[in-house]
């Protein structure tokens, strides 16, 4: 124990009253005189420092003096305590013995004004709370309660008033107008002290008597008779005993119906304490989500031409890592406009200072008569820290330059990160999208709500239709995405072929409402051809390269063949003729066959990449639309990438290359990502001009609305570039000859194929 050396001044040095709190607690007292309190009163114990914890204060009596207390542990209670000011003079001291008194809050108080009874009660209350073994000490409690009593001699009464879970009650009451904001909340039991997690919360329409509404939220555990409620004020402190908490109790959300809602602040107040309690209590953070989706607020809009100011939110969408993503309007052609504020439900507030992403929007410009090229959309991501439950609706503020406000509502966010993705990627016309706006707004919005999607996932179920062959030459991997209607054809191409007898057929279907419906379709086809086959159904769709990594990990070959469903062979024997080519040459990562179009041109003959006007890079097919047998198509080559609607590569190099990358919404620019990997490692993709089938192109894509009608393709592009514009560079500074030794192969006549259109 560190030793003081005692200042003695000239001046008498006072004598303290001890007084035992519990817990190897003291309470000192001393009165003395003086102009000016110590700005620090430091205890010592028998010659040394007192031990942490410890806390002091000074307050002026009635009568002018100074009345300083101090409340420290003294292990053992014997010996000699002194307090010293900041310069080191003793000011007060006391001899220890056995049994000392228990403190007298009558005498302790007596003589002080209200605000200096209040900071009394404070350093007794809130050191309490701050220390474990006072907190479950009955003494120092009883002592506690004697002080509120002395405070508060007739404590009005809470009542209970509705079930928030089996843990937590909403009990309601009044407090005074002039009370002042509410510091702190703590329940006093016959033996414990338990501070209340969440502040009470106090309206502001004050009913004929001058009383606020005061609502706090309690451990069921602690509503008993007994119980005193204390809340702790800037202006004064007061007192409630719980009553009701044994009747039937509705829950929250009957509560809220029978109440037909709540004040916008009770409502976020709820919200937040349920949402802080539902880090250990599931069921709390699952009454405050069941309340922002099952009651929420009305959508509320300023929409009104004649009006000089207009402005809606249309989409207000969190994400999971602390942001929130904004679209709506603003009609403001006075420029009255300072900005927005938004508060979420938790009582989180942020600023947009400014709308710096514009576009226009038809229906605004209608509805208040501007011209059509005006700039009313607006979208914006603002940062945060994540919150402690999921966010469902926010409400916004329109900051005028005068300081008025206009308050805006927006509809509930989608509950799920695969719905809240695709209206933030259907939020900006296509048209406006650009790199600064994916950048600054989508991508921070879009990159977590997708991982959040794909984090929920679970395992696929597994469907068989016969008996897998045991050794498969090549897995065949087939997503399906709502378009079934090519499937008998391309199955009917498979069974008529011998060689897909060794192959092992894996469909994965990412449309899992449609699972009865494959299910019946393969088991039939499965019936008429005798080919056997293995579904995989998601949970959810989770994008194109999800299906295909799901389809490999079931996988048992030793090369793996990607097909889309919409791809049919033109003949017998294709796939070993692919899994040759792939075979000739040690250095070849992967190889990709003549896709067609089913008029007879060529829908792809290898991949490349071109950079647009704006220095953009875009994936491109060779020869697109050109005839069939367009001479440079013919002969096999080295190109810088092939196609995901058809492509084989050996199973070690997809599992060292980690696969499809995910993070791409919807599907597209997966496949060629895919061979910007495999050219990383310095391997050589190859086009194989003997191997033909037909490719309907982008008959799944086009049905999924979130990628037709949303910029998700702008993303992806942007996603792509940014990690692979280097090698697109590379490889496109280089020349991609023909193989001089391939022969030529013989043309194929064109002719029209039944069955397809």
């Amino acid at each position: 124990m560190t030793q003081i050396a005692a200042i003695r001044s000239t001046e008498a040095v006072a004598a303290a009253s001890l007084h035992a709190l519990g817990g190897g607690f003291l309470l000192a007292v001393w009165e003395s005189h003086g102009a000016e309190p110590p700005s620090r009163i430091t205890p010592s114990v028998n010659g040394g420092t007192a031990p942490l914890p410890y806390t002091t204060l000074t307050v002026r009596t009635s009568w002018g003096s100074q009345r300083s207390y101090a409340v420290l542990r003294w292990p053992g209670g014997r010996g000699t305590a002194g307090f010293h000011d900041q310069s080191g003079r003793l000011l007060a001291e006391a001899q220890a013995g056995a049994g000392l008194p228990d403190f007298d809050p009558a005498l302790l108080l007596g003589g002080l004004d209200a605000p200096a009874r209040l900071r009394v009660a404070r350093l007794i209350l809130d050191f309490c709370r701050s220390t474990g073994a006072l907190k479950q000490d009955a003494g120092f409690v009883a002592a506690c309660r004697r002080v509120v009593h002395e405070l508060s001699p007739r404590p009005s009464t809470l009542t209970a008033t509705a079930l928030l879970t089996d843990t937590l009650l909403l009990c309601e009451g009044s407090l005074s107008a002039s009370f002042g904001a509410v510091l702190g909340v703590v329940a006093l039991t016959g033996d414990t002290l338990s501070p209340v997690a969440v502040a009470a919360h106090v309206g502001t329409a004050a009913d004929s008597r001058g009383r606020l509404p005061l609502h706090v939220v309690l451990e069921r555990a602690l509503a008993r008779p007994e119980t005193l409620v204390v809340l702790i004020g800037r202006n004064g402190l007061a007192c409630r005993t719980v009553t009701g908490a044994t009747a039937a109790l509705p829950t929250l959300l009957e509560h809220l119906e029978q109440r037909r809602g709540l004040p916008a602040a009770l409502r976020q107040h709820l919200t937040r304490c349920l949402a802080e309690r539902g880090r250990t209590e599931a069921a709390a953070g699952a009454t405050a989500y069941e309340m922002q989706v099952l009651l929420p607020q009305p959508k509320r809009q300023l929409a009104d031409p004649d009006r000089p100011v207009g402005a809606a939110v249309d989409v207000a969408v969190p994400t999971p890592d602390g942001g929130l993503f904004l679209a709506g309007w603003v009609h403001d052609p006075h420029g009255l406009g300072a900005g927005m504020t938004i508060v979420s439900p938790f009582g989180e507030e942020r600023t947009l200072d400014a709308f710096p992403h514009r576009f226009p929007r038809e229906d605004v410009a209608k509805l208040f008569r501007t011209g059509p090229g005006e700039m009313h959309g607006f979208a914006a991501f603002l940062p945060g820290l994540p919150e402690p439950g999921p966010a469902v609706q926010v409400r916004c503020e329109l900051r005028l330059g005068g300081g008025g406000k206009i308050a805006l509502v927006p509809p509930p966010s989608p509950s799920s990160p695969k719905e809240a993705c695709a209206l933030v990627l259907g939020s900006v016309p296509p048209a406006f999208v650009t790199d600064e706006l994916i950048e600054t707004v989508l991508a921070p919005a879009v990159a977590p709500l997708h991982a959040a999607h794909l984090a929920a996932r679970t395992a696929p179920t597994a469907i068989r239709f016969g008996t897998l062959p045991e050794r498969p030459a090549v897995s065949v991997i087939i997503p399906l995405y709502r378009n079934l209607e090519f499937l008998r054809f391309q199955l009917g191409a498979f069974a008529t072929d011998p060689a897909m007898a060794g192959a092992e057929l894996i469909f994965v279907l990412d449309s899992p409402e449609q699972a009865k419906e494959v299910e019946h379709a393969l088991r039939g086809l499965h019936g008429l051809y005798g080919l056997p086959m293995l579904l995989l159904v998601n949970g959810a769709n989770h994008g194109y390269s999800a299906a295909n990594n799901a389809g490999v990990a079931v996988a048992r070959a030793k090369t793996l063949l990607f097909l889309n469903s919409d791809v049919v062979p033109d003949r017998p024997g294709w796939l070993p003729q692919l899994a040759a080519a792939l075979e000739a040459r040690s250095a070849t990562g992967m190889v990709g066959p003549k896709l067609l179009f089913d008029d007879e041109s060529l829908q792809h003959a290898g991949l490349l990449f071109q950079q647009d006007f704006e220095g953009r890079w875009y994936n491109h097919h060779y020869f697109k639309g050109m005839p069939r047998d367009f001479a440079p198509a013919t002969v096999a080559r080295a190109v810088p990438g092939v196609t995901g609607a058809c492509l084989m590569m050996p199973k070690p190099l997809f599992e060292q290359v980690g696969g499809f990358t995910e993070d791409y919404v919807i599907g597209d620019y997966e496949d060629s990502d895919l061979c910007l990997k495999v050219r990383s490692l310095g391997r050589e993709i190859r086009y194989v001009p003997e191997v033909e089938l037909y490719h309907l192109e982008r008959q799944s894509i086009t049905r999924n609305a979130g990628y037709t009608r949303g910029v998700a393709a702008h993303y992806n592009r942007w996603l792509h570039a940014g990690r692979w514009s280097a090698l697109m560079s590379d490889l496109m500074s280089r020349d991609w000859p023909a193989d001089d030794a391939a022969p030529a192969p013989a043309p194929h006549k064109a002719k029209k194929r039944k069955g397809r259109r």
